[in-house]
């Protein structure tokens, strides 16, 4: 060789090889490694390139991080939606006092035409006041299928004009409610739960639970209903018939046994419904000492009705305990065809907020809303509405009639004044 040694070069193909050994010895060692720690390959996307790890172990996700106003890294607040506190619930209560399709209202009800009562309209403007969770009435009527009708008797037509308004429960025991007996009591009770409003205060059977227990809104609540208008001659023939009980009696005794029973079912709230007092009369000492022990035994509403006029509410305050439990001695009428003087067709609505919260039972908002039956003539005939008396003048009503619907409301004014329930307020 001439001119001394030369360094050997090394071909392109043979650094080919050498870096394919390369990959090939670190994919092996790779992949050994992965499958002794218990990793998961994914040789499909080896082929790609590209390495896919995933753990076999189940572990909890990583918290993702975000930046704040102050670019700070901090944890995500964490997606959770508050639930509602379910110890407080509430609902809402209107009460209306007597309907009775009775005189003058009945006979102009009549349409000969088409030989039938129709009383749907009657109670159309009363609709937008009734907005609450539970609407109660006193019907002082019972009700019939056969058409027939009396100052007594309603025919089918009266428990579609309540459902119409919103009423949801009637108070169904009056002082003739046994003027058919237990049939009369049976058909009353069928057509109105047919509308979907639940009877109180008439029964079927001397077996049958004196009482209702209604879950609303959450709110275990016993509505109960008592008369104390029944003469004792009726009475005396329902205990000779054995059916006193179908009329639960407005007896302390019979009271507060139902409060007791229902309080032991778990009945968060009791409200007792009374049917009692004269025609036209303040209430008397026998039921201001009714009043007392149906408080004294844990009712924690008392609606009186039966006088047909408004006459106020108080607070009475319940022995041992010393709550305040709120007695509104009647709430007059919401339909009478009695208007022989402005208290008969001056009534109101009481409305009452009702709230549980901890086991503790509350009773707030207590407002009232005076209501006015209109009579006016149309076409040769007398047609009827029930109305807030504290709303804008209806189109349609004369000024006598606005004078009336004013002296309506200023009579319920001044019999609730002084009361702990006031008039709603539209502001």
């Amino acid at each position: 060789m001439m001119g001394g040694s030369r360094k050997r070069k090394i071909s392109t193909g043979t650094v080919a090889i050498l870096a394919a050994a390369v990959i090939v010895l670190g994919v092996t060692a790779f992949v050994w490694v992965r499958l002794s720690s218990g990793k998961r390959i994914d040789l499909s996307r080896i082929q790609s390139g590209v390495l896919d790890l995933k753990d076999t172990n189940v572990k909890e996700k990583e918290t993702p991080v975000v930046l704040s106003a102050d670019k700070t890294a901090r944890p995500a607040a964490a997606n959770v939606t508050e639930k509602p506190d379910e110890s407080v619930r509430s609902f809402t209560l209107t009460a209306g006092g007597t309907v009775a399709l009775d005189g003058e209202v009945r006979k102009n009800s009549w349409y000969s035409d088409v030989k039938q009562y129709d009383y749907y309209d009657i109670m159309t403007l009363l609709k937008r006041e009734m907005q609450s969770d539970l609407n109660i009435v006193f019907l002082e009527n019972l009700l019939s299928e056969d058409g027939r009708s009396s100052d007594v008797i309603a025919t089918n037509a009266a428990a579609a004009m309540l459902k119409g308004a919103g009423f949801n429960l009637a108070a169904c025991g009056f002082s003739k409610a046994y003027e058919k007996e237990k049939a009369g009591i049976q058909t009353t009770r069928k057509l109105l739960t047919e509308h979907g409003i639940t009877p109180v205060g008439i029964y079927e059977t001397i077996e049958e639970d004196h009482y209702r227990i209604t879950n609303i809104n959450g709110i275990r609540t016993a509505v109960l209903q008592y008369t104390g208008t029944v003469s004792s001659t009726t009475r005396k023939n329902m205990w000779k018939n054995g059916t006193s009980v179908l009329i639960p009696a407005a007896e302390a005794e019979i009271i507060e046994a139902d409060i007791n029973t229902v309080r032991s079912q778990g009945s968060e709230v009791v409200i007792v419904l009374l049917n009692w007092g004269k025609t036209g009369k303040a209430p008397d000492k026998t039921m201001y000492a009714l009043a007392q022990k149906i408080a004294d035994a844990g009712a924690d509403l008392i609606i009186g009705n039966g006088s047909r006029i408004v006459s106020g509410a108080e607070m009475l305050t319940a022995a041992h305990t010393g709550r305040q439990v709120l007695c509104v001695w009647s709430l007059g009428t919401v339909l009478s065809g009695d208007r022989s003087n402005i208290r008969r067709i001056a009534g109101m609505f009481l409305q009452v907020t009702v709230k549980t919260e901890e086991g503790r039972t509350e009773l707030s908002d207590y407002r009232y809303i005076p209501l006015y039956t209109w009579k006016y003539k149309q076409d040769s005939r007398f047609y009827y509405r029930c109305l807030a008396a504290d709303e804008a003048v209806p189109d349609g009503m004369d000024s006598e009639q606005q004078k009336m619907m004013k002296k309506a409301a200023d009579t319920v004014k001044n019999a609730m004044a002084g009361s702990p329930v006031e008039e709603r307020s539209f502001e």
